[in-house]
Formats: structure tokens, C-alpha cells, sequence
């Protein structure tokens, strides 16, 4: 972020400043997403984000392609920040633009990737499953913090245009291979992954066993066709009326 700020016009402690701002919008964008994710569903937030997040990318790329500089000997001596947009309206939609992108991977993929990955593992390799993502999420960034610096100076407003087409490519993967995992139990959800289970897009958030038949134990309790005995444990109408008898006895 400091590298693109960089590239919009900002320099010293007001360019820090600012992309220390993106730390702050990450957590606070993430929390909100405890409230709506299994309301929503998992795909939604997937798919869409990653659009989201694919079009912020084709924004900044094209501003800096329409209206950047060439600086040959790099922005205040930066030789990875070889573009510069001044100051103006162009410079401020690259701003705004990419603070939008951190919101909308804070609310969809950020918090969701890591809660999809804990579904997804059967019970018996949930562990070595999170093991091998946090592995791999780690060793990405890593290596995408190597890859970024050398794009900026060699391709320079083309980095962007291909993390777009990335975020377009894992939207189109997540609608083709993600099944909904939303309120439905892990056994479920090993269904959904057997051969011969629905297709991801067919899935939706909820539809789960459990909570049919949970539903159908209140249904009943208000019927008065099952009462619940001071231990918790379920007994039907005939049974009590019987305990009922046996206690008046």
C-alpha cells in the first residue's frame, strides 16, 4: 500500500499515515462480518468479494495507466515507484479505491477463507487440513511480498490488471467447486464433497437434517405430543400421561 500511495502523490509520514489507515478499516470491517456470514451464506461472500475486489483492482490499474507519469529514476529515488499520478482527482480515486478493495476483502474473503478452510475438513483431518492453509497462506504472502516490488518497477500499472483477473478467476472457481457449508453439520457437509453430491451451485445456506429435526421436537412440544422430564430427556404424550397415573397412585 505505501508503493501505491506513493504512486498517488503521497510522500513521507502522510503517506505512513495512510496506509496504516488500511491495518485500522481490516479490523474493523472484519468484525462485521460475525453478525451476517451464516445469514448470507459462505459462496455469496466468496464470489462477490472477489468481483469486488477484482473491479477495485482494474480501477487503480487503469487510472495509473490513463493519467500516471513515467519517473525514470523512480519517485523520489524509489526505484519500484517509476509512475506517479500528482495530485488531483485521479490521484484520489486510486486512494479511495484501494481502501475500498481492504474493506471488501475484510468483510468477504478474509474472514471467510479461514472459516470455509475449518468446514471443509472431515474430522479426521481437520487438523493437518488448517496446518497445510496456514502453511500456505504464509509462504503466498511471503512470496508475494517478493513478487510485488519487481512488478511495480517492470510492469508497473499492469500488477494490477493481474491481481484482477486473478480475483475474477477465484470468483469463477469458488461458483464452480465451493459448495454452500452454511448452517448444515459437518456431516453434511462431507456430503456435499462425496461423488455423486450436489453441484456447488445448487447448494444453499441451510437445508440442514439437524435443523429439521430439531424443528420438528419444538413442533411437537407444542402439540403436547412429547414433554421433557426433569432430566431433559424426551418422553411422548402417551408416557407422560402414564408417569402421571403411576405418580398419583
Amino acid at each position: 500500500m505505501v508503493y501505491v500511495f506513493a504512486m498517488a502523490g503521497l510522500t513521507g509520514n502522510i503517506n505512513l499515515i495512510s496506509s496504516g489507515i488500511q491495518y485500522a478499516l481490516f479490523i474493523v470491517f472484519t468484525v462485521f462480518t460475525f453478525f451476517f456470514i451464516d445469514f448470507t451464506g459462505r459462496r455469496p461472500l466468496l464470489i462477490f468479494g472477489a468481483i469486488g475486489m477484482g473491479i477495485c483492482h482494474f480501477v487503480v490499474g487503469g487510472i495509473l495507466a490513463t493519467y500516471g507519469q513515467y519517473v525514470p529514476g523512480g519517485v523520489d529515488g524509489n526505484l519500484n515507484v517509476i509512475i506517479t499520478l500528482g495530485k488531483g482527482g485521479p490521484a484520489n480515486t486510486v486512494i479511495a479505491f484501494s481502501y475500498l478493495l481492504i474493506i471488501i476483502y475484510a468483510l468477504t474473503l478474509a474472514p471467510v477463507a479461514w472459516v470455509y478452510a475449518a468446514e471443509v475438513w472431515s474430522l479426521e483431518t481437520r487438523a493437518y487440513g488448517m496446518a497445510i492453509a496456514s502453511i500456505a497462506n504464509w509462504l503466498f504472502n511471503f512470496a508475494l511480498g517478493l513478487f510485488v516490488p519487481p512488478a511495480f518497477h517492470n510492469i508497473s500499472w499492469k500488477t494490477f490488471i493481474i491481481f484482477g483477473v486473478l480475483c475474477f478467476g477465484a470468483s469463477a472457481q469458488a461458483f464452480f467447486s465451493y459448495p454452500e457449508t452454511a448452517r448444515k453439520s459437518l456431516e453434511e457437509i462431507e456430503q456435499l464433497f462425496r461423488p455423486g453430491g450436489p453441484k456447488p451451485w445448487q447448494t444453499r445456506v441451510g437445508g440442514s437434517g439437524l435443523e429439521a429435526r430439531v424443528q420438528a421436537v419444538i413442533d411437537e412440544q407444542r402439540k403436547g405430543a412429547i414433554h421433557f422430564d426433569e432430566k431433559g430427556t424426551i418422553i411422548h404424550g402417551t408416557e407422560a400421561e402414564q408417569r402421571g397415573s403411576d405418580e398419583k397412585v
